[in-house]
């Protein structure tokens, strides 16, 4: 009876590195660092706190994490009660090369983790693969019908200035509108015939595009990836966030299934529109920063850290000048005041572009986009 289902086994092959956040971090108490070789190794918990009942440590690891140094790693620590390295390295889940991202010792940095499975392993969920695909096909929507979303244009640039609406109620009406239009064409009737309002999500197309988790991925391809900011000049911000990431080159593996009968969109439109969506990306923004390049085909931008044009449709709707002036009032409106002068937003209109720092991080001495994929499509 599924005959007519359209199934796709694809990979998303990591340019850059990768993070897809768990909500979770790690502090600087609760990870064991090599600062000389740049290394963070991760301990298992159970492992360790088997091990530190062992050497009856139990009192003086709670006043540690209590009171102790918070500069002090849990390897200091566990020097300092006499702890043998051969020993508690064998509590180690997992080990993250940093590179020379940590050279300071003695600083306190959190690290932020990445999604992990039940096993430990890092994977992919298919909501934010989706999530990436929704955002592709509706700046693609919206370029491509430019005329049909004008009065939206319209009330996103009048409602951009409104003063007194919450934060976390700014411009969400306008945008849910601008997703109806797209993507709510299923005209679906209740079970009286009654037809269901459009706004209802059971009217959402894409509830016919499903996409799976994607497979384990060994912890080996972790790796820890600071946070970098790039203005247009090229000059380079190191921030003091670390993020778990999927090292470049790890391939990330997945389905997806598009029902026809209520998908209309296939899997040709939907790397079209990746590739049109680059087009939007590097005309509308990135080439605002000289040392960008063009896109390559396929590429797409997926987790933490990409930036705000590969998770908004601002400047597909609105173009480049309206899209510049937009997102700065978008800034102005949703940061608070504190945070807005610290990012300096009231300079974009003059550097000709908002945000005006490029997110990045560094690997093995080379500069990346953060969470740039390659889109490939395996087999159908």
């Amino acid at each position: 009876m599924t005959e007519y289902l359209k199934h796709y086994r694809m990979e998303l092959v990591a340019v850059g590195p990768v993070h897809i956040g768990s909500g979770k971090k790690l502090l600087k108490k609760e990870y064991i660092f090599r600062w000389r070789k740049g290394t963070v190794l991760i301990p298992d918990e159970t492992a360790l706190y088997r091990g530190i009942r062992k050497y009856q440590l139990e009192d003086e690891f709670t006043d540690f994490l209590m009171n102790g140094n918070p500069y002090d790693d849990l390897g200091v620590w566990l020097d300092r009660q006499k702890v043998p390295r051969t020993e508690y390295e064998r509590w180690v889940a997992y080990r993250l090369e940093g590179g020379d991202l940590l050279a300071e010792k003695g600083k306190g940095v959190d690290v932020q983790t990445c999604m992990k499975d039940s096993y430990g392993k890092p994977f992919v969920p298919g909501s934010s693969i989706k999530g990436m695909l929704r955002t592709v096909l509706l700046a693609g929507e919206l370029q491509s019908a430019q005329g049909k979303y004008r009065s939206s244009a319209s009330a996103v640039i009048r409602n951009a200035g409104a003063s007194g609406v919450r934060r976390d109620r700014y411009l969400k009406n306008e945008i849910s509108d601008i997703e109806n239009t797209a993507f709510h064409t299923l005209h679906r009737k209740d079970e009286r015939g009654k037809e269901i309002q459009l706004k209802n999500a059971v009217n959402d197309c894409l509830s016919g595009l499903v996409v799976s988790d994607s497979d384990p991925i060994e912890p080996s391809n972790l790796i820890l990836c600071q946070k970098m900011d790039v203005t247009v000049d090229g000059e380079v911000n190191k921030l003091n966030v670390l993020r778990e990431s999927l090292r470049p080159g790890t391939v990330i593996r997945f389905s997806i299934t598009i029902d026809p009968k209520i998908c209309q969109y296939t899997i040709n439109d939907i790397m079209a529109a990746v590739d049109a969506f680059n087009d939007l990306y590097y005309d509308l923004y990135l080439k605002r920063y000289p040392r960008t390049d063009r896109p390559s085909s396929g590429t797409v931008y997926l987790g933490g850290g990409t930036g705000f044009f590969t998770k908004t449709v601002l400047y597909p709707l609105l173009g480049y000048r309206d899209g510049l002036e937009t997102a700065i009032k978008v800034f102005d409106h949703t940061l608070p005041r504190n945070v807005g002068k610290q990012h300096k937003h009231y300079l974009d209109k003059r550097q000709g572009v908002s945000p005006h720092m490029l997110k990045c991080t560094e690997y093995r001495g080379k500069g990346y986009q953060m969470g740039t994929c390659n889109l490939k499509l395996v087999n159908n």
